[in-house]
């Protein structure tokens, strides 16, 4: 039996300057949201530690993509209030990382790729006589639940549906 695997953690010197640069943005509107009064043997109050220890576990995800990070601290900079935990992992997730090297594209003999062909046709035919079969329930269990997929799985998913995209 395999132990389960720890989860990725952001250190804690990100979490403290991220804190850092919010309490700079927000003041004691930042620090006074985490703070409980309740102070340890080290002077250290327990609600902010507990909040930087929750915070360092929600942001493991990414670890490696500390451009993403620092848009959404920057993506602060216009907002009148901090943000709440998933407020920023929501600012995280919409930014932009930095741009990786794409892979060659492959090289396929274009035999090859016609036979490929026939045999994808073939099995969506196989699938398309099946009765009843539903080929959009993939899309319809992702827009009944947007908050599990955002981004581009929920927008595919409207399109398959043929629903139009908000502006």
């Amino acid at each position: 039996m395999n132990a389960p695997s720890m989860p990725r953690m952001l250190p804690a010197s990100w979490v403290d300057r991220i804190f850092d640069r919010m309490q700079g943005y927000y003041g004691s509107l930042w620090v006074d949201r985490w703070r409980s009064g309740d102070i340890d043997d080290n002077g250290r109050d327990r609600g902010l530690l507990n909040a930087k220890a929750t915070w360092a576990i929600e942001l493991g995800g990414f670890v490696g993509e500390t451009e993403r990070i620092a848009q959404a601290i920057e993506s602060c900079r216009h907002r009148s209030l901090p943000p709440t935990l998933p407020e920023f992992l929501e600012l995280c997730r919409q930014a932009h990382g930095t741009p990786r090297a794409a892979l060659p594209a492959p090289k396929v003999d274009p035999e090859v790729a016609k036979q490929r062909a026939k045999e994808i046709a073939g099995i969506a035919d196989g699938m398309a006589k099946r009765p009843g079969y539903d080929f959009r329930a993939w899309a319809q269990r992702i827009v009944a639940n947007p908050k599990a997929y955002p981004g581009i799985s929920l927008k595919f998913a409207k399109e398959a549906l043929g629903a139009k995209e908000e502006a």
